[in-house]
């Protein structure tokens, strides 16, 4: 039933032309949100939209997006329209995700990442292997959130596991980077 309300969300939202996030601040407008999350995606079908505002940050966007057989969560400031978070299920089953066309993207560079980093899926991971090696860490790959933002960049989220430690890698989209490790016992 909640997903029935969601889509029936989406369909006014979008119908109504779009909803600022808040009155007078010149936020984002529902469809630039959509627009961005397809841009990110590559295309597809939104099956759900929904605006929350958590207490004390800014209104976000969630949305859902089904594209050929993979599903997409897509986060969107609601403010800003800046990205937040793009995760698949594609991506979590090891798929590679095609990138979208150069038509399906808007002009703003304000609203996407691209969805071609330089730094792939596969790169990031052996960026990773080649960290752990060089401090004698002997872990095995688990899996991705896919592309987020930490630290205001666009990085690859990997989770490793050695025992019961968790490594978690937030690697450079862009530049390869390690921005951040974390060992969680």
């Amino acid at each position: 039933m909640k997903t029935f309300l969601t889509g029936i969300l989406a369909l006014a939202l979008l119908a109504a032309g779009g909803v600022s996030a808040s009155a007078g601040d010149g936020g984002v407008t529902a469809l630039e949100a959509r627009d961005a999350a397809l841009a990110m995606t590559g295309g597809g079908t939104v099956s759900a939209l929904e605006l929350v505002s958590p207490p004390g940050s800014d209104p976000v966007y969630q949305i859902v997006i089904v594209n050929d057989g993979a599903r997409y969560e897509v986060s969107v400031n609601a403010r800003t329209g800046d990205v937040l978070r793009l995760a698949s299920n594609r991506e979590a089953a090891g798929q590679a995700a095609a990138a979208p066309g150069p038509d399906r993207r808007p002009s703003s560079s304000r609203f996407f990442r691209p969805r071609n980093p330089p730094v792939s899926r596969a790169d990031a991971i052996e960026i990773a292997y080649a960290y752990l090696a060089s401090r004698g860490i002997s872990a095995s790959f688990r899996r991705d959130s896919g592309i987020d933002r930490e630290r205001g960049r666009w990085v690859w989220e990997l989770e490793f596991r050695d025992g019961r430690t968790e490594l978690e890698f937030y690697i450079d989209v862009d530049t390869g980077e390690i921005v951040k490790f974390e060992i969680e016992r």
